[in-house]
């Protein structure tokens, strides 16, 4: 259960990192970044976004509460 939450965890700090990569350099932001940067700011956009449902969910089951997705 560790493993699957530091994989889940490592796979949302790499999508943050790209998405500040992405802020920073002047690339144009896709709205994937827009949401990343804000679910890891706490502040996440009432929009559904794949990327974060499936992230929600993945921690969900990883400790097993019904209020894990979005």
């Amino acid at each position: 259960m560790q493993n699957e939450m530091y994989e889940v965890m490592t796979e949302m700090e790499q999508r943050l990192d790209i998405a500040l990569d992405n802020m920073e350099y002047g690339t144009e932001l896709a709205q994937d970044d827009i949401d990343v940067i804000r679910a890891a700011c706490g502040k996440p956009n009432n929009k559904r976004n794949v990327l974060l449902k499936s992230v929600f969910n993945d921690f969900g089951n990883i400790f097993g509460g019904q209020n894990g997705s979005i």
